[in-house]
């Protein structure tokens, strides 16, 4: 059996959104609670990656941990691998908490488009590549600790290194505003 898990990257500054993220609240739900009800009907399990003083704030039931140690604070590609570091896995569905509109239809898309020989599959549309809502195949943990440990710690110049499959978002949702990301309070 493949097991596949949720990373829900829920650790971000927010420094222009102004308070943490995972925390704002749509439609009277939390952030993070909009992603994780979106990975949890396609993952195993789930980790949530976040900051030491946010910890406490999510249900104690949930898997929720923080960067590790030589990485902490180095941003969403130090919480992927934070997320495979913690538990081992063939397949991760990574999800940032502030892509509050992708929901479980949108996960199940993407996992069931995503092709298995690459080695990480995102979504792009007419103006941008989305990413961080994409699926990650378990073989590059290696590489992509090699890349931390020196010192690249950007996404896109780490899925330009490696087999990466973009998926036109339309083939997934017809609304584009459905993988906003939300970098502030009135977006």
């Amino acid at each position: 059996m493949t097991l596949t898990v949720g990373i829900l990257l829920a650790g971000g500054l927010s420094r222009r959104f102004g308070s943490p993220k995972a925390f704002a609240e749509i439609e009277g739900e939390f952030f993070y609670e909009c992603a994780y009800r979106a990975l949890a009907g396609v993952c195993d399990r789930i980790v949530v990656v976040s900051r030491p003083e946010l910890v406490s704030r999510f249900p104690v039931d949930y898997n929720v941990i923080t960067d590790v140690d030589w990485i902490k604070g180095q941003g969403p590609l130090a919480g992927i691998y934070s997320g495979m570091a913690a538990i081992h896995a063939e397949k991760y569905v990574v999800l940032p908490c502030d892509m509050p509109f992708i929901g479980l239809a949108e996960t199940k898309k993407l996992v069931a488009l995503a092709d298995a020989s690459a080695d990480i599959t995102a979504v792009w549309n007419a103006t941008e590549k989305i990413p961080l809502f994409s699926v990650w195949n378990g073989r590059i943990k290696k590489q992509l600790q090699k890349d931390l440990e020196n010192g690249q710690l950007r996404v896109m110049k780490f899925m330009e290194k490696v087999t990466t499959e973009w998926i036109d978002t339309s083939t997934i949702h017809e609304n584009q505003l459905v993988f906003r990301n939300l970098n502030h309070p009135d977006d």
